[in-house]
């Protein structure tokens, strides 16, 4: 296995022209010239001031800027100081999507108080954890944390750096033995961004990955009968993993199921961390679940969810949670809308569109008013919290 292991990293391995672009220094223009991240020894990735060209709506630019403590940039009630902070992937951040467009912005102007915004696009729920414990040990703790998990976070907490190709950049990740109810922390490997060229020496990408589980579940994909089969059982010793009964007939269904256990599992643990962190910082916690372009038209159309399990845990956790797939649903059913019209609408690429952030904003407003105490500006004169709401009081 160790000479295909071997081959499968060198030929994933970063390109010359992508690891310059990542060590080099901001422009002239403040932009920097690796699409606005840089690495982060502790988180993986940050974002910098950027400029995206062509992807939002209608073929625009979009623009990306941001505080001096790494939030994107607050436009609405941004002289105030803010009790609620956002943490997540590229839908907290609101990739595709303009400065004051996000749906943190939109709600804030509702809610009439400012929402900090510290998603990070690619991150893991790990990761996103990783960024608030920061945050906390630097005295940028808020009183109130919404934590959004988007789809494939479930996933990327296990991602080192292979998936299912060479991702670039190294990120701290978990390793999970599910039989063993076992989760262990792992840090990135490279200390300082300069460090990065030993993500060109094939050496140095065995030592550090030849026994992560995600290269042998990339293998069996990659891989034919009996090889396949020895990589994915490779796989699932590492991860605690049974090998599906279905392994022999279908191989990329059952590296399928065996990835979506163990990330599942994953993010269970992660949100025990994020419930610890809270507690000991007596911050008070939400959790918005996000769903992209793929996995929505299943939810649209009536379809079992991947996660059914995970939501049933979660709900049990005693949390607030806002299920923006229920939502969606919703809306798409008091629509006239077909599936492809109604997902360009909410859509671009891989994110939602204005619109789509706006809808998410509006259907957090109910939860986000309704948990904060004293309740915000625009709803003080209501009965809230622990009140009945007036009837029609809201849209």
């Amino acid at each position: 296995m160790e000479g295909r292991i071997r081959a499968f990293l060198a030929a994933n391995m970063i390109s010359e022209e992508r690891l310059q672009r990542i060590v080099a220094p901001t422009g002239p223009d403040g932009v920097h010239p690796a699409d606005g991240w840089i690495y982060d020894p502790d988180l993986g990735c940050a974002h910098v001031k950027a400029r995206h060209s062509g992807d939002g709506v209608n073929g625009t630019d979009t623009f990306y800027d941001y505080e001096p403590d790494g939030a994107r940039r607050l436009l609405n009630c941004a002289d105030r100081p803010a009790r609620i902070h956002t943490y997540g992937d590229s839908f907290t951040h609101c990739d595709q999507v303009n400065d004051g467009e996000t749906w943190q912005e939109h709600l804030a102007a509702h809610l009439q108080e400012p929402i900090r915004n510290y998603g990070v696009g690619g991150y893991s729920v790990y990761q996103a954890y990783l960024r608030m414990k920061v945050a906390c040990a630097s005295g940028l703790r808020s009183d109130y944390l919404i934590l959004n998990i988007f789809d494939d976070d479930h996933y990327r907490n296990l991602v080192s750096w292979i998936r299912h190709v060479g991702q670039g950049l190294t990120r701290p990740c978990l390793r999970v033995n599910v039989a063993a109810d076992s989760c262990v922390e792992h840090g990135t490997p490279i200390g300082v961004a300069t460090e990065l060229r030993s993500m060109r020496d094939t050496n140095f990408l065995l030592a550090t990955f030849g026994e992560d589980p995600l290269v042998y579940l990339a293998l069996a994909l990659q891989s034919t009968g009996g090889d396949a089969l020895d990589f994915l059982e490779a796989a699932c010793e590492r991860l605690g993993v049974a090998v599906p009964g279905e392994a022999g007939d279908d191989i990329e269904a059952a590296e399928q199921k065996v990835f979506t256990e163990a990330a599942l599992f994953a993010t269970r643990k992660v949100v025990g961390m994020v419930e610890e962190l809270c507690d000991a910082n007596r911050i008070q916690l939400l959790v918005v679940l996000s769903y992209g372009r793929n996995r929505m038209p299943e939810a649209l159309e009536g379809k079992e969810r991947f996660d059914q399990d995970f939501v049933a845990w979660l709900a049990g956790r005693g949390m607030p949670i806002v299920d923006m797939q229920a939502c969606f649903k919703a809306e798409f059913d008091d629509s006239r809308c077909d599936l492809d019209s109604f997902m360009r609408r909410y859509y671009i690429g891989g994110h939602h569109t204005p619109l789509g952030n706006v809808l998410t904003a509006w259907n957090l407003v109910d939860a986000v008013a309704e948990w904060l105490d004293p309740g915000p500006d625009s709803y003080r004169h209501l009965a809230w919290p622990g009140g009945q709401e007036p009837a029609g009081a809201r849209p």
